[in-house]
């Protein structure tokens, strides 16, 4: 018998001190009476994740500004919250984990390696990635049958949306269970074949790759081709800043060179991408500690939306 939902008591975000961990975190601790765990390797990150968590831009301090909850709701929330450096003491007892690491293979197959020496049998493992095929990952565990992939949206405390990526290797129960969970937490889970990149991911890297191009072409600078997507598409946020002011770029490059790899020419990364990325301009540095800025801090460009 697999994990019930009702019997959920502790989750671990590993990674949950990053800017799609933090809102996973608050995502579970503003649904229900969960502990939810943040685990990195760094304290520095987990001191972070604490930060975004109580004065972020989507956190609860914001929340209590909004009169969406109170401050007393809020400071339980936060008294729910605990943070290790430690695996064997944070994911002891865990019954959930929600993995939230860079798009990296070998980074999450170690942390999944690492985390099934302390996890108890029944924990379900949720793979946040993007764009790497579920089966590939559960390669690295004993009790495959207990990982399956959440792929959530920033801010994903906001977003509704989780893309759910069910391989042949993942349990029935597995897959039952966290469609489950996700509902129960105010989620639109939906259920995606396992595929590189699943759905939304190739469906977004590829109006953001374009977009890089035609800035690569010198059809439109930044800003230009921001202001047409928002005024011409009625988006709410254009490709660049989007990038930038989500601080999703490195996940979009990481994301981006697995599909080349293994999906082909068609994705290639555009040579300006390479250039701003190892230059280390992967977005806002307030979610994104260590980078340099955005692409409009690398072309010198002014932010014009930060006024509106």
């Amino acid at each position: 018998m697999g994990l019930k939902v009702e019997d959920v008591k502790k989750i671990v975000v590993i990674g949950g001190g990053g800017s799609m961990g933090h809102g996973i975190v608050l995502a579970c601790i503003q649904a229900g009476p969960y502990q939810v765990g943040i685990l990195s390797r760094r304290k520095e990150t987990c001191e972070h994740g604490l930060e975004l968590i109580k004065n972020g831009p989507y956190g609860l301090a914001k929340a209590v500004k909004r009169e969406k909850i109170t401050q007393e709701q809020a400071d339980e929330m936060f008294s729910r919250v605990s943070v290790s450096t430690n695996y064997a003491e944070a994911l002891s007892g865990a019954d959930l984990i929600f993995e939230s690491l860079p798009e990296e293979i070998d980074v999450k197959k170690q942390c999944f390696q690492d985390a099934e020496k302390y996890i108890p049998e029944h924990c379900v493992i949720a793979s946040g990635t993007s764009a790497i095929m579920i089966s590939e990952l559960a390669g690295a565990l004993k009790n495959h049958q207990n990982l399956v992939g959440t792929h959530w949206f920033f801010p994903s405390n906001v977003m509704k949306l989780v893309e759910v990526g069910r391989s042949e290797l993942t349990g029935e129960d597995t897959f039952q269970f966290i469609m489950s969970f996700l509902r129960g937490i105010g989620k639109t889970p939906v259920a995606v074949k396992d595929s590189p990149g699943f759905f939304m991911t190739r469906f977004i890297n590829t109006w953001l790759t374009e977009g890089i191009r035609l800035v690569e072409l010198g059809i439109a600078d930044i800003a230009e081709l921001d202001e047409m997507c928002k005024k011409g598409s009625g988006w709410p946020m254009g490709v660049f800043e989007l990038l930038d002011e989500t601080a999703s770029f490195d996940a979009y490059y990481h994301a981006q060179t697995y599909l080349y790899e293994t999906l082909g020419e068609r994705y290639k990364i555009p040579a300006l991408a390479r250039k701003v990325f190892k230059a280390g301009y992967l977005g806002n540095p307030q979610l994104k500690p260590g980078s340099k800025g955005g692409w409009y801090d690398f072309f010198g460009a002014e932010k014009k939306y930060l006024k509106k």
